[in-house]
Protein backbone atom coordinates (compact mmCIF):
# COMPACT_ATOMS: atom_id res chain seq x y z
CA UNK A 1 0.00 0.00 0.00
CA UNK A 2 1.27 3.47 -0.82
CA UNK A 3 0.34 7.11 -0.17
CA UNK A 4 1.25 9.50 -2.99
CA UNK A 5 1.64 13.23 -2.46
CA UNK A 6 3.61 16.20 -3.72
CA UNK A 7 6.19 17.15 -4.70
CA UNK A 8 6.80 14.43 -7.31
CA UNK A 9 5.61 11.06 -8.60
CA UNK A 10 7.81 9.50 -11.28
CA UNK A 11 6.76 7.48 -14.30
CA UNK A 12 8.69 4.49 -12.92
CA UNK A 13 6.84 4.62 -9.61
CA UNK A 14 3.45 4.82 -11.33
CA UNK A 15 4.35 2.01 -13.74
CA UNK A 16 5.54 -0.29 -10.95
CA UNK A 17 2.39 0.33 -8.91
CA UNK A 18 0.27 -0.51 -11.96
CA UNK A 19 2.10 -3.79 -12.53
CA UNK A 20 1.83 -4.81 -8.89
CA UNK A 21 -1.77 -3.65 -8.42
CA UNK A 22 -0.72 -1.82 -5.26
CA UNK A 23 -3.55 0.00 -3.41
CA UNK A 24 -2.93 3.75 -3.71
CA UNK A 25 -4.13 6.77 -1.77
CA UNK A 26 -3.69 10.03 -3.65
CA UNK A 27 -3.42 13.21 -1.57
CA UNK A 28 -4.44 16.57 -3.01
CA UNK A 29 -3.63 17.52 -6.58
CA UNK A 30 -0.28 15.77 -7.00
CA UNK A 31 0.41 14.98 -10.67
CA UNK A 32 0.61 11.21 -11.29
CA UNK A 33 1.56 9.72 -14.67
CA UNK A 34 -1.24 7.44 -15.96
CA UNK A 35 -3.19 7.98 -12.75
CA UNK A 36 -6.28 6.35 -14.24
CA UNK A 37 -4.48 2.98 -14.34
CA UNK A 38 -3.74 2.90 -10.60
CA UNK A 39 -5.72 1.02 -7.93
CA UNK A 40 -6.89 4.21 -6.22
CA UNK A 41 -8.81 4.01 -2.93
CA UNK A 42 -10.80 6.58 -1.00
CA UNK A 43 -9.09 7.87 2.13
CA UNK A 44 -11.25 6.14 4.75
CA UNK A 45 -11.21 2.81 2.91
CA UNK A 46 -7.44 2.96 2.46
CA UNK A 47 -6.78 3.33 6.18
CA UNK A 48 -9.43 0.75 7.04
CA UNK A 49 -7.64 -1.77 4.84
CA UNK A 50 -4.23 -0.70 6.15
CA UNK A 51 -5.28 -1.29 9.75
CA UNK A 52 -6.49 -4.82 8.94
CA UNK A 53 -3.69 -5.71 6.55
CA UNK A 54 -0.10 -6.83 6.96
CA UNK A 55 0.79 -5.39 3.53
CA UNK A 56 3.93 -3.22 3.31
CA UNK A 57 3.31 0.54 3.57
CA UNK A 58 5.25 3.24 1.72
CA UNK A 59 5.07 7.00 1.12
CA UNK A 60 6.70 8.82 -1.78
CA UNK A 61 6.86 11.99 0.36
CA UNK A 62 6.71 12.98 4.00
CA UNK A 63 3.80 15.34 3.39
CA UNK A 64 1.23 12.63 4.18
CA UNK A 65 2.65 11.43 7.49
CA UNK A 66 0.25 13.59 9.52
CA UNK A 67 -2.70 11.77 7.94
CA UNK A 68 -1.24 8.45 9.07
CA UNK A 69 -0.88 9.79 12.61
CA UNK A 70 -4.49 10.99 12.63
CA UNK A 71 -6.02 7.73 11.40
CA UNK A 72 -3.85 5.25 13.29
CA UNK A 73 -2.42 7.12 16.30
CA UNK A 74 -1.88 3.97 18.40
CA UNK A 75 -0.25 1.91 15.66
CA UNK A 76 3.37 0.91 15.16
CA UNK A 77 3.28 3.15 12.09
CA UNK A 78 2.59 6.18 14.29
CA UNK A 79 5.11 5.14 16.94
CA UNK A 80 7.96 4.82 14.46
CA UNK A 81 6.98 8.01 12.65
CA UNK A 82 7.06 9.99 15.91
CA UNK A 83 10.41 8.52 16.88
CA UNK A 84 12.29 9.02 13.64
CA UNK A 85 10.80 12.32 12.49
CA UNK A 86 11.80 13.96 15.77
CA UNK A 87 15.58 14.25 15.58
CA UNK A 88 15.95 15.02 19.28
CA UNK A 89 13.98 11.93 20.31
CA UNK A 90 15.99 9.87 17.84
CA UNK A 91 19.24 11.10 19.41
CA UNK A 92 17.94 10.21 22.86
CA UNK A 93 17.26 6.64 21.69
CA UNK A 94 20.66 6.41 20.03
CA UNK A 95 22.46 7.07 23.32
CA UNK A 96 22.25 3.30 23.82
CA UNK A 97 24.80 2.96 21.00
CA UNK A 98 26.48 6.40 21.16
CA UNK A 99 26.43 7.39 24.86
CA UNK A 100 28.90 10.30 24.53
CA UNK A 101 27.38 11.96 21.45
CA UNK A 102 26.61 15.65 22.14
CA UNK A 103 23.19 17.06 21.22
CA UNK A 104 20.82 19.63 22.66
CA UNK A 105 17.21 20.54 21.86
CA UNK A 106 16.52 24.30 21.88
CA UNK A 107 13.53 26.47 20.98
CA UNK A 108 14.02 29.13 18.32
CA UNK A 109 13.34 31.82 20.92
CA UNK A 110 16.08 30.52 23.23
CA UNK A 111 18.81 30.52 20.60
CA UNK A 112 19.76 34.06 21.60
CA UNK A 113 19.85 33.22 25.31
CA UNK A 114 21.88 30.02 25.29
CA UNK A 115 25.37 30.35 26.87
CA UNK A 116 27.60 29.89 23.85
CA UNK A 117 30.62 28.86 25.91
CA UNK A 118 28.73 25.66 26.78
CA UNK A 119 28.58 24.55 23.13
CA UNK A 120 31.40 22.27 21.86
CA UNK A 121 32.01 23.87 18.45
CA UNK A 122 32.03 22.89 15.61
CA UNK A 123 28.38 21.82 15.57
CA UNK A 124 25.45 21.26 13.22
CA UNK A 125 22.19 23.14 13.81
CA UNK A 126 18.92 22.08 12.15
CA UNK A 127 15.15 21.85 12.76
CA UNK A 128 14.10 19.05 15.12
CA UNK A 129 11.61 18.03 12.44
CA UNK A 130 13.02 18.71 8.99
CA UNK A 131 13.27 17.70 5.35
CA UNK A 132 16.18 17.66 2.92
CA UNK A 133 18.79 20.28 3.89
CA UNK A 134 16.33 23.05 4.78
CA UNK A 135 17.69 25.01 7.74
CA UNK A 136 20.79 22.84 8.18
CA UNK A 137 23.98 24.76 8.98
CA UNK A 138 27.47 24.09 10.25
CA UNK A 139 28.76 26.52 12.89
CA UNK A 140 32.49 26.39 13.55
CA UNK A 141 32.89 29.00 16.28
CA UNK A 142 31.11 31.46 18.58
CA UNK A 143 31.73 34.31 16.14
CA UNK A 144 29.57 32.58 13.50
CA UNK A 145 26.64 31.95 15.84
CA UNK A 146 24.36 34.99 15.46
CA UNK A 147 24.83 35.32 11.71
CA UNK A 148 23.99 31.65 11.16
CA UNK A 149 20.96 31.74 13.45
CA UNK A 150 19.54 34.61 11.41
CA UNK A 151 19.99 32.63 8.18
CA UNK A 152 18.37 29.60 9.80
CA UNK A 153 15.30 31.64 10.75
CA UNK A 154 14.96 32.96 7.20
CA UNK A 155 15.20 29.43 5.78
CA UNK A 156 12.52 28.11 8.10
CA UNK A 157 10.18 31.01 7.39
CA UNK A 158 10.66 30.61 3.63
CA UNK A 159 9.95 26.87 3.80
CA UNK A 160 6.71 27.32 5.71
CA UNK A 161 4.72 27.87 2.50
CA UNK A 162 6.18 24.82 0.72
CA UNK A 163 6.02 22.20 3.50
CA UNK A 164 3.49 21.42 6.25
CA UNK A 165 4.43 21.80 9.93
CA UNK A 166 4.79 18.06 10.41
CA UNK A 167 7.51 18.03 7.72
CA UNK A 168 9.49 21.05 8.94
CA UNK A 169 9.24 22.31 12.53
CA UNK A 170 9.56 26.09 12.72
CA UNK A 171 9.76 26.27 16.52
CA UNK A 172 12.51 23.93 17.72
CA UNK A 173 16.03 23.07 16.60
CA UNK A 174 18.67 20.58 17.61
CA UNK A 175 22.35 21.30 18.12
CA UNK A 176 24.61 18.31 17.67
CA UNK A 177 28.29 17.62 17.40
CA UNK A 178 29.82 17.63 13.94
CA UNK A 179 30.43 14.08 12.74
CA UNK A 180 33.69 13.92 10.81
CA UNK A 181 33.82 11.49 7.90
CA UNK A 182 32.32 10.55 4.55
CA UNK A 183 28.54 10.83 4.25
CA UNK A 184 26.17 8.27 2.73
CA UNK A 185 22.45 8.05 1.99
CA UNK A 186 20.80 4.64 2.13
CA UNK A 187 17.40 3.23 1.18
CA UNK A 188 16.51 0.07 3.07
CA UNK A 189 13.70 -1.84 4.72
CA UNK A 190 13.16 -4.31 7.53
CA UNK A 191 11.31 -7.47 6.53
CA UNK A 192 8.30 -8.86 8.38
CA UNK A 193 10.78 -10.96 10.33
CA UNK A 194 12.85 -7.88 11.24
CA UNK A 195 15.78 -8.55 8.90
CA UNK A 196 17.37 -5.44 7.29
CA UNK A 197 17.67 -5.24 3.50
CA UNK A 198 19.71 -2.53 1.75
CA UNK A 199 18.26 -1.36 -1.58
CA UNK A 200 20.37 1.72 -2.40
CA UNK A 201 23.65 3.17 -1.23
CA UNK A 202 24.75 6.63 -2.39
CA UNK A 203 27.71 8.78 -1.38
CA UNK A 204 27.28 12.52 -0.91
CA UNK A 205 29.58 15.16 -2.37
CA UNK A 206 30.33 18.54 -0.80
CA UNK A 207 31.76 21.66 -2.42
CA UNK A 208 33.43 22.71 0.86
CA UNK A 209 33.19 22.28 4.64
CA UNK A 210 30.23 24.68 4.89
CA UNK A 211 28.24 23.10 2.05
CA UNK A 212 24.99 21.56 3.33
CA UNK A 213 23.23 21.29 -0.03
CA UNK A 214 21.91 18.07 -1.57
CA UNK A 215 23.30 18.85 -5.01
CA UNK A 216 25.16 15.64 -5.91
CA UNK A 217 25.10 12.04 -4.72
CA UNK A 218 26.73 9.15 -6.55
CA UNK A 219 27.29 5.41 -6.45
CA UNK A 220 29.75 2.97 -7.99
CA UNK A 221 31.33 -0.43 -7.51
CA UNK A 222 33.83 0.96 -5.02
CA UNK A 223 31.15 2.78 -2.97
CA UNK A 224 29.19 -0.44 -2.59
CA UNK A 225 32.18 -2.64 -1.83
CA UNK A 226 33.54 -0.27 0.83
CA UNK A 227 30.33 0.38 2.75
CA UNK A 228 27.76 -2.41 2.43
CA UNK A 229 29.17 -4.42 5.33
CA UNK A 230 29.50 -1.64 7.97
CA UNK A 231 26.11 -0.16 7.10
CA UNK A 232 24.49 -3.60 7.30
CA UNK A 233 25.97 -3.96 10.78
CA UNK A 234 24.52 -0.58 11.80
CA UNK A 235 21.06 -1.59 10.56
CA UNK A 236 21.23 -4.78 12.61
CA UNK A 237 21.92 -2.75 15.75
CA UNK A 238 19.17 -0.24 14.94
CA UNK A 239 16.65 -3.04 14.38
CA UNK A 240 17.59 -4.69 17.66
CA UNK A 241 17.00 -1.47 19.63
CA UNK A 242 13.61 -0.65 18.13
CA UNK A 243 12.32 -4.11 17.07
CA UNK A 244 11.62 -2.82 13.56
CA UNK A 245 9.63 -4.96 11.09
CA UNK A 246 7.85 -4.25 7.78
CA UNK A 247 9.49 -0.83 7.88
CA UNK A 248 11.02 1.10 4.94
CA UNK A 249 13.46 3.93 5.63
CA UNK A 250 15.80 6.43 4.06
CA UNK A 251 18.69 7.34 6.32
CA UNK A 252 21.98 9.21 6.29
CA UNK A 253 25.17 8.27 8.10
CA UNK A 254 28.79 9.30 8.27
CA UNK A 255 31.63 6.82 8.49
CA UNK A 256 34.60 8.11 10.47
CA UNK A 257 38.27 7.50 9.67
CA UNK A 258 38.20 4.82 12.35
CA UNK A 259 35.37 3.03 10.51
CA UNK A 260 32.58 3.87 12.97
CA UNK A 261 29.13 4.35 11.40
CA UNK A 262 27.33 7.30 13.04
CA UNK A 263 23.73 8.07 12.02
CA UNK A 264 22.70 11.58 11.02
CA UNK A 265 18.97 10.93 10.70
CA UNK A 266 16.38 8.31 9.78
CA UNK A 267 13.36 9.15 7.61
CA UNK A 268 10.45 6.72 8.09
CA UNK A 269 8.29 5.03 5.46
CA UNK A 270 9.97 6.53 2.41
CA UNK A 271 13.03 6.27 0.20
CA UNK A 272 15.19 9.08 -1.23
CA UNK A 273 12.96 12.02 -2.15
CA UNK A 274 11.67 13.48 -5.43
CA UNK A 275 12.44 10.24 -7.24
CA UNK A 276 16.20 10.32 -6.63
CA UNK A 277 15.96 6.81 -5.20
CA UNK A 278 15.73 5.68 -8.84
CA UNK A 279 19.46 6.24 -9.39
CA UNK A 280 19.78 2.59 -8.36
CA UNK A 281 17.84 1.48 -11.43
CA UNK A 282 20.48 3.04 -13.68
CA UNK A 283 23.49 1.92 -11.63
CA UNK A 284 22.67 -1.67 -10.66
CA UNK A 285 19.12 -2.44 -11.77
CA UNK A 286 17.27 -2.16 -8.45
CA UNK A 287 13.72 -0.79 -8.64
CA UNK A 288 13.19 -0.10 -4.93
CA UNK A 289 9.40 -0.10 -5.27
CA UNK A 290 9.34 -3.58 -6.80
CA UNK A 291 11.91 -4.93 -4.34
CA UNK A 292 10.13 -3.48 -1.31
CA UNK A 293 6.55 -4.43 -2.14
CA UNK A 294 7.64 -7.95 -3.15
CA UNK A 295 10.02 -8.15 -0.16
CA UNK A 296 12.99 -8.99 -2.39
CA UNK A 297 16.66 -8.79 -1.44
CA UNK A 298 19.35 -7.75 -3.94
CA UNK A 299 22.19 -10.20 -4.45
CA UNK A 300 24.85 -7.54 -4.04
CA UNK A 301 27.76 -9.75 -5.05
CA UNK A 302 26.10 -10.44 -8.39
CA UNK A 303 24.96 -6.82 -8.80
CA UNK A 304 28.46 -5.44 -8.23
CA UNK A 305 30.04 -8.01 -10.51
CA UNK A 306 27.64 -7.07 -13.32
CA UNK A 307 28.24 -3.30 -12.98
CA UNK A 308 30.59 -1.37 -15.25
CA UNK A 309 33.29 0.92 -13.83
CA UNK A 310 31.32 4.13 -14.32
CA UNK A 311 30.23 6.61 -11.66
CA UNK A 312 26.44 7.04 -11.51
CA UNK A 313 25.17 10.31 -10.04
CA UNK A 314 22.14 12.48 -9.60
CA UNK A 315 22.11 16.25 -9.35
CA UNK A 316 19.36 18.30 -7.71
CA UNK A 317 19.29 21.73 -9.33
CA UNK A 318 18.20 23.83 -6.37
CA UNK A 319 17.77 27.58 -6.41
CA UNK A 320 19.68 29.86 -4.12
CA UNK A 321 17.30 30.32 -1.15
CA UNK A 322 17.67 34.09 -1.46
CA UNK A 323 15.80 34.03 -4.81
CA UNK A 324 12.05 34.44 -4.52
CA UNK A 325 10.28 31.78 -6.60
CA UNK A 326 7.73 34.39 -7.69
CA UNK A 327 10.47 36.32 -9.48
CA UNK A 328 11.59 33.41 -11.68
CA UNK A 329 10.45 33.96 -15.25
CA UNK A 330 12.04 30.97 -16.99
CA UNK A 331 14.70 28.26 -16.81
CA UNK A 332 17.05 27.54 -19.72
CA UNK A 333 16.88 23.76 -19.52
CA UNK A 334 18.58 23.21 -22.88
CA UNK A 335 21.68 25.15 -21.86
CA UNK A 336 21.74 23.33 -18.54
CA UNK A 337 21.62 19.95 -20.27
CA UNK A 338 24.77 20.88 -22.17
CA UNK A 339 26.69 20.78 -18.88
CA UNK A 340 26.47 16.97 -18.81
CA UNK A 341 28.36 14.49 -20.99
CA UNK A 342 25.94 11.56 -20.65
CA UNK A 343 22.44 12.17 -19.30
CA UNK A 344 20.51 9.05 -18.28
CA UNK A 345 17.31 10.89 -17.36
CA UNK A 346 16.43 14.59 -17.13
CA UNK A 347 13.40 15.48 -15.04
CA UNK A 348 11.67 18.84 -15.06
CA UNK A 349 10.50 20.02 -11.65
CA UNK A 350 7.81 22.57 -10.76
CA UNK A 351 10.03 25.48 -9.75
CA UNK A 352 7.00 27.71 -9.19
CA UNK A 353 6.14 25.66 -6.11
CA UNK A 354 9.46 24.18 -4.92
CA UNK A 355 12.99 25.66 -5.04
CA UNK A 356 14.34 23.17 -7.58
CA UNK A 357 14.11 23.19 -11.36
CA UNK A 358 15.38 19.73 -12.34
CA UNK A 359 16.75 16.39 -11.20
CA UNK A 360 19.39 14.94 -13.51
CA UNK A 361 20.63 11.35 -13.54
CA UNK A 362 23.97 11.08 -15.32
CA UNK A 363 26.95 8.81 -15.89
CA UNK A 364 30.69 9.43 -16.22
CA UNK A 365 34.04 7.73 -15.72
CA UNK A 366 35.99 10.29 -13.67
CA UNK A 367 35.11 12.73 -10.89
CA UNK A 368 36.02 15.76 -13.01
CA UNK A 369 32.43 16.31 -14.14
CA UNK A 370 31.02 15.97 -10.62
CA UNK A 371 33.57 18.40 -9.21
CA UNK A 372 32.75 20.98 -11.89
CA UNK A 373 28.98 20.57 -11.46
CA UNK A 374 29.27 20.83 -7.69
CA UNK A 375 30.34 24.47 -7.95
CA UNK A 376 28.40 25.37 -11.12
CA UNK A 377 26.50 28.65 -10.71
CA UNK A 378 22.90 27.58 -11.31
CA UNK A 379 21.60 31.15 -11.39
CA UNK A 380 23.17 31.40 -14.87
CA UNK A 381 20.36 29.19 -16.15
CA UNK A 382 17.41 31.17 -14.83
CA UNK A 383 15.92 34.50 -15.84
CA UNK A 384 14.01 36.76 -13.49
CA UNK A 385 11.19 39.21 -13.93
CA UNK A 386 12.26 42.82 -13.80
CA UNK A 387 11.20 44.41 -10.50
CA UNK A 388 8.26 46.76 -10.97
CA UNK A 389 8.63 50.34 -9.82
CA UNK A 390 5.69 51.66 -7.83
Amino acid sequence: MIILDKPYVSTLLSSTLQQLGTPVLKIGDVQIPEEEKLALLEEALFFEQLEKSSAPLLFNSENGLAMLMNYLPESKFAEWTSLFKNKAEFRRRMTKIYPSFYFREVSIQDLYEIPLESIPFPIIIKPVIGYSSVGVYRIDCIEDWHHTVEKLKVDINDSASAYPNDVIDSQTVILEELIQGDEYAIDAYFTKEGKPVILNLFKRMFANDKDMSDRIYYTSKSVLRETLAPISDFLERLGNIEALASFPLHFEVRITKEGQVVPIEVNPFRFAGIGTTELGVHAYGVDVYDYYFNQLKPNWEEKIEAMDNAIYSFLCAEFDPSISLELIRAVDHESFKQQFNEILDYRYMDYKEYPIFSVVFFKHHTFDENKRLLTLELSNFISLYEPQLV
